[in-house]
């Protein structure tokens, strides 16, 4: 007895199985980048909250005043100074760098031995011992970098030696999409931002993180 012939798809049916898969894949792939971002943010929120405890420990063993670097992010002063302070009170070096990071045009502030080495960090530190103005920006676009012109309009070109006593609301650790002018890195917002407290909360602010910042030096 002879079998009936197999049916095969036809090309109309291909196509509609195609074009199923397509418009599936274009509504997907965006929550998948969306559910990455907020693991990634989770992470950096977890990384600055365990570098705002550590600064409170080096604090207690210090005259209540916080680990300070020279400046505010990396540039031709890296933060060699700040992380040898707080060394002793961290487990892990990775904590320093956010997940979230491109690594173009950043490629200094990320986990690698290279940046270890160096004293490059992927956040920024607001308590620093020498003026704003005196720093070099970094690169490849200053112009996107908040270091030097950001806290000298807020801060004044001043240092920000930073202490217990200061207002519970005052900046301690940042990662680095605070910055007031460039492009969007965080998904599906401009200036988003985990922002590290004094009294050692951490925010992820969702606007400019720029109208949180203390208007006094301190």
């Amino acid at each position: 007895m002879q079998s009936p012939p197999r049916r095969g798809f036809t090309l109309i049916e291909l196509l509609v199985v195609i074009a199923i898969i397509a418009i599936l894949a274009a509504i997907l792939f965006p929550v998948f980048a969306q559910v990455r971002e907020k693991g990634r943010i989770t992470v950096c929120n977890s990384n600055v909250r365990q570098l705002l405890l550590a600064a409170h420990m080096y604090a207690q063993d210090y005259d209540e005043i916080l680990p300070s670097d020279y400046h505010v992010s990396n540039s031709s002063t890296t933060h060699i100074a700040l992380v040898t302070k707080m060394d002793p009170y961290i487990n892990n070096r990775d904590i320093w760098y956010c997940p979230t990071v491109y690594r173009v045009p950043f490629p200094n502030y990320h986990y690698t031995p290279e940046n270890v080495a160096a004293g490059n960090i992927g956040y920024y530190w607001w308590c620093y011992s020498m003026p704003p103005g005196t720093v070099t920006p970094g690169k490849p676009d200053p112009s996107t970098w908040i270091d030097w012109a950001f806290a000298r309009r807020f801060c004044g070109n001043v240092p920000r030696i930073v202490t217990e006593s200061w207002p519970t609301y005052c900046w301690v650790v940042t990662d680095v999409f605070c910055k007031v002018a460039g492009t969007s890195h965080r998904t599906g917002g401009f200036c988003k931002a985990n922002i590290g407290y004094l009294d050692g909360h951490v925010k992820f602010l969702t606007a400019p993180a720029k109208i949180e910042w203390p208007q006094e030096a301190g």
